[in-house]
């Protein structure tokens, strides 16, 4: 199981930040880490709070990475932030029925797929989910949506050649299904599997991982 921690870093003069949650271009190695916590969001929410606390004049900055992984920027840590959020359809679960547009089901397997080349703020994304969802329940079809976010840097990098001599390089990262604050996973009484432990289940993100790349 992953776990993430909280690495804090020299600030570049003159760089602004995206986000409360960016990194630098280059960054420089870590002058001081937090404890390690179990939970990427507990970490990302600490990053941003040390990041908002110390102000624009502040010469040092907070990442959040993954210790023990091997990154493009540290041999010794992958850097997970900033993350990026994305919208992925997943098929609607035989007899499951949503409470509201933001509800996320346990089955989730349906929910793994590639990376977006589109990302967009969390905000954006839990609004998009919202107005795709209630054109769902309105208009019941097969499908169903959930927010995504995804780490920065990849957890697998594979580069081949075809038969012409073609480079492709695919990437492998980690992604989050998120259940959004207020929402919950919907009724699954009516599911075949309802007597499941998975019928029971409260999360507020589940791990998977996407690809992106293939191409030349």
């Amino acid at each position: 199981m992953a776990e993430y921690q909280v690495a804090i870093i020299a600030k570049p003069a003159g760089w602004e930040p995206a986000t409360p949650d960016d990194v630098p271009p280059a960054p420089g190695e870590p002058l001081e880490l937090k404890p390690v916590v179990p939970d990427l969001f507990e970490a990302v929410q600490e990053a941003i709070a040390l990041n908002e606390s110390a102000g624009s004049g502040s010469d040092r900055w907070a990442v959040v990475v993954e210790p023990g992984s091997p990154g493009r920027a540290w041999k010794a840590a992958r850097l997970c932030t900033p993350l990026r959020y994305q919208v992925n359809a997943l098929w609607w679960p035989d007899g499951w029925e949503p409470h509201g547009p933001r509800d996320v089901p346990n089955c989730l397997w349906e929910a793994q797929g590639r990376v977006s080349e589109s990302p967009m703020s969390y905000e954006k994304a839990e609004a998009t989910v919202a107005a795709l969802n209630r054109q769902c329940i309105d208009n019941p079809g097969t499908t169903w949506h959930v927010i995504v976010a995804v780490e920065n840097e990849p957890i697998s990098r594979t580069v081949s050649y075809d038969a012409a001599g073609t480079e492709a390089t695919v990437e492998v990262r980690r992604t989050h299904v998120i259940c959004p604050e207020g929402a919950g996973h919907g009724d699954c009484s009516h599911c075949p599997a309802h007597g499941f432990p998975c019928a029971k289940a409260h999360w507020h993100s589940v791990a998977q991982t996407a690809t992106n790349g293939g191409g030349a």
